[in-house]
């Protein structure tokens, strides 16, 4: 027995269309927590692991310029940033 239904969220049929058609038709997807994350991680230079520790552990970089940094993308002044 054929099935005929569509295995696509899409609704269309897919029977011509590559892979990477199909990826390239999938929906973008914003993760802003996320991009933030990598963001920061890319403009230190360090792990996404020790930009995870800095925002959801309250750990303090050692070094100051990741403090400037930080301060500079999110606009929030350096005493404010770990204060609870």
């Amino acid at each position: 027995m054929e099935n005929n239904q569509p295995s696509n969220t899409f609704g269309q049929k897919v029977e011509n269309m590559t892979l990477k058609g199909y990826y390239k038709r999938l929906p973008l997807r914003s993760a802003p927590r996320n991009d933030f994350i990598k963001e920061v991680a890319r403009e230190c230079h360090v792990t996404l692991q020790t930009v995870r520790n800095w925002i959801l552990y309250g750990i303090k970089p050692q070094q100051r310029c990741h403090i400037d940094i930080l301060s500079e993308l999110t606009g929030i002044k350096e005493e404010n940033l770990w204060k609870d």
